[in-house]
């Protein structure tokens, strides 16, 4: 099945999710929304959708 959407983040895009997730004060959808985005990222660890 081809991918239907491809993410890449910037470094800074990047860093900024990773801020957004250290951080125990965040809302824990915006949490899962980050890590989700920093798994799919095709420059990270390139996970499927």
């Amino acid at each position: 099945m081809p991918m239907k959407y491809v993410v890449r983040l910037s470094p800074e895009e990047r860093e900024q999710l990773q801020d957004l997730v250290s951080n125990r004060k965040t809302q824990a959808y915006r949490i899962r929304h980050a890590r989700v985005l920093l798994k799919a990222d095709a420059e990270g660890p390139d996970w499927m959708d």
